[in-house]
């Protein structure tokens, strides 16, 4: 997959995931939901490069 893909693959599991909680919009919901997006990211791209 590409690096456009990894992000679209990221936005859509974040979005399933915040669909579910109760988050709150502050700064502290949205920094926990960048480091959310930001581990599925990093292991979307880990498991990417594996399959190379």
């Amino acid at each position: 997959m590409n690096n456009s893909t990894l992000i679209d693959k990221t936005v859509e599991i974040t979005v399933a995931r915040m669909s579910n909680t109760g988050i709150t919009v502050d700064a502290n919901g949205g920094k926990s939901v960048a480091d959310f997006m930001q581990a599925v990211y990093d292991k979307l791209f880990e498991l990417n490069s594996k399959e190379r």
